[in-house]
């Protein structure tokens, strides 16, 4: 599979992320082991419409299985994010292709409500162990039930003030050197998929990469 991500931190968590769980799918449905490889991280250039860049990203990932096409929601609906950000530039796509155009027809989204660190909230215990911090205090900013973090305004300044709050008082040499960019990439192989599956754009997201394995014939 290859991946187009909004920016860098989201390749960093998405990628492992995108690839734990297509191969939980495919223990659950599929009749034969499947490998899953570690993703392509795809970048289409900058100073390009949406629509350019998704064009360009799917003509790269020509010979893949499936790229995966990330978009944050912000602070609009999954709704508006695909209708918007995704289905436009799948749509150029997919035309071109039907004019000769080599490139990767098999394409699905990838849209956090409201961004990807949210989706980093909704497992508190991984979190704080990521973080290092051994702790028997309740954080408070780290909600108890995953389907509250789509409510969380500021995901990115949440995982700040968690930081803050587990790490601000000591003054050594970690305080200094760990931040927010530390936690994505330990984070996405660690963090547990049930409580994910919990959270709606979550949910969304895997159904729309299990029809995408069924239509491949995967499962």
């Amino acid at each position: 599979m290859a991946l187009f991500a909004e920016g860098t931190t989201d390749y960093r968590f998405l990628n492992s992320l995108i690839q734990r769980t297509a191969s939980r799918i495919l223990q659950r449905h599929s009749m034969s082991s499947v490998d899953v490889s570690e993703l392509q991280n795809i970048h289409s250039g900058t100073g390009l419409s949406r629509v350019e860049r998704i064009l360009r990203a799917a003509q790269k990932a020509h010979g893949y299985h499936l790229l995966l096409l990330h978009a944050d929601s912000d602070a609009r609906s999954r709704d508006d994010a695909w209708s918007e950000r995704i289905e436009p530039g799948m749509t150029r796509a997919l035309n071109e292709s039907k004019s000769g155009t080599n490139l990767c027809e098999s394409m699905a989204p990838v849209i956090p409500v409201r961004m990807t660190e949210s989706w980093m909230l909704a497992d508190p215990e991984t979190l704080i162990d990521v973080i290092g911090a051994r702790t028997t205090v309740s954080v408070p900013m780290l909600p108890d039930n995953p389907l509250e973090v789509e409510r969380i305004a500021d995901p990115k300044g949440t995982l700040r003030a968690v930081l803050n709050f587990l790490l601000g008082g000591r003054k050594h040499r970690r305080r200094r050197d760990f931040n927010v960019g530390n936690l994505y990439e330990p984070l996405a192989r660690s963090i547990s998929i049930d409580r994910l599956e919990r959270v709606p754009a979550f949910r969304s997201f895997q159904m729309e990469l299990t029809a995408s394995l069924r239509a491949l014939h995967f499962i």
